[in-house]
């Protein structure tokens, strides 16, 4: 039976049997530049010109084939010359046409024994296999440890989140802790820390807003009494009046344990100086002590008398002078200079006031934001001139304001309020002269 069997490779027309379909297909090419490559030949052969053609000097004529003599003369010429003589498509013929398929067969021949040689089709894929292999090494020993990750310093990461808080100008950070008389503010941490009259303390994530209370273990049975203000040290611990107990508590906050370090009676607002070694206290009967905190043997000082009755917060400028204020009397806000021996007599800052002044917090730049319960307000009073103005109250809700400090690093003034929340404001959007109001859902 006679006929092509296709690629299997069983039997070839013309030809003995291949041992692939890939070796029919390249001896076919190679059969097929073979042929055109003799074409090319038997073209040169019968055409004019292909044979032997010189000069004879002694006959002086042209001796053999004219043709083959006139082609020669055209090889000699600039081949950027036009030619009169179609003799030189022999010479395309001959140097590009044969050499050209000649190749073509050289390569169909090399692409068959490749394709019929597993040898080298082992080879090729086993280099393959080889690069592929040390591309993945170099992959795995290419990585970039975490080191070497792009990453943001500390004092960036404060500086964009300075931004962030200042230009958010209200926000609730949580809520559902019961009457909250003072706050005190890490910014290293990003944390707050508030104090209830229910004698909690809640410790405040800035960031997520969630909240946790702060286990007290310790003196008498670890209560912290009725709180009226909370400070901190910067060394991990906090220090909480008891105003029920007459006592000034240390709480190490990683461990919840307290302990008295002071006996003041009525205590109730408290700030810590700059080095945290020192605090000052006021009393509910109008009275301003100084706290030694490194040694609890030591008698609190007392600084002055006559600050009015329900004397509550206190705060300090860092220049030697304290401001104090009182819950339940109108034009309260009063100035102590420390600075002076004995110090001096308490001045009233805004002394015609209708504001009662709960809790203060200092901007640094002459300014007091000042909690008024009663009217549901914070507001800025000039400490220069007493003038003060509105800088914050509800649109819709209860917001009534207790206790205020600054977080100086972040440029925020974060609000503990009666109604058990904690709330942050833009310092720069208080000290412009618009209102903040609020929706406090409470």
């Amino acid at each position: 039976m006679s006929g092509d069997n296709g690629p299997s490779g069983r039997k070839s027309e013309g030809g003995a049997a291949k041992s692939s379909g890939f070796g029919n297909v390249f001896s076919s090419g190679k059969d097929r530049a073979g042929d055109a490559e003799r074409s090319a030949e038997e073209i040169g052969k019968g055409t004019p010109g292909a044979g032997d053609g010189y000069w004879d000097e002694e006959e002086e004529c042209v001796s053999g084939d004219v043709s083959a003599f006139v082609r020669g003369l055209e090889s000699g010429r600039d081949p950027w010359h036009p030619r009169q003589t179609a003799h030189g498509a022999l010479d395309v013929m001959e140097g590009f046409l044969g050499p050209h398929f000649k190749n073509f067969q050289t390569v169909a021949d090399g692409q068959r024994k490749v394709s019929e040689d597993p040898g080298a089709t082992s080879g090729m894929a086993t280099s393959a296999a080889q690069s592929t292999a040390g591309d993945e090494a170099f992959r795995k020993s290419a990585k970039i440890s975490d080191e070497d990750q792009p990453s943001i310093s500390e004092d960036v990461q404060r500086g964009l989140k300075g931004t962030s808080y200042q230009i958010e100008g209200a926000v609730l950070v949580a809520g559902g802790m019961g009457s909250s008389p003072d706050v005190a503010v890490d910014p290293s941490l990003d944390k707050a820390y508030v104090v209830t009259e229910g004698g909690k303390l809640y410790a405040v994530d800035l960031a997520t807003h969630t909240k946790r209370q702060v286990m007290t273990i310790g003196d008498l049975d670890g209560s912290l009494g009725t709180p009226g203000g909370v400070a901190l040290d910067g060394n991990g611990n906090a220090y909480v009046t008891d105003r029920s107990g007459g006592r000034v508590l240390r709480v190490r906050l990683s461990t919840g344990h307290t302990e008295k370090i002071a006996r003041v009676t009525q205590a109730c607002g408290i700030r810590l100086d700059e080095t945290g070694t020192k605090a000052y206290v006021t009393a509910w009967d109008g009275k301003l002590f100084e706290v030694d905190l490194q040694s609890k043997e030591a008698e609190p000082r007392q600084l002055v008398e006559r600050l009015g009755t329900s004397t509550s917060a206190v705060a300090l400028d860092g220049r030697g002078k304290a401001y104090t204020g009182n819950t339940d009397e109108t034009g309260s806000l009063r100035e102590v200079d420390l600075s002076a021996t004995p110090p001096s007599e308490p001045r009233w800052v805004a002394r015609t006031s209708v504001r009662r002044s709960g809790g203060i917090a200092l901007d640094g730049a002459g300014a007091a934001y000042v909690a008024d319960h009663w009217v549901d307000m914070l507001y800025r009073v000039d400490l220069a001139s007493g003038k003060e103005r509105d800088a914050v109250k509800a649109r819709s809700g209860s917001f009534s304001p207790l206790g205020v400090t600054l977080d100086s690093v972040h440029g925020v003034v974060y609000v503990s309020t009666w109604e058990g929340q904690l709330w942050r404001f833009s310092l720069r959007v208080l000290q412009s002269p618009e209102l903040i109001e609020i929706t406090t859902g409470v």
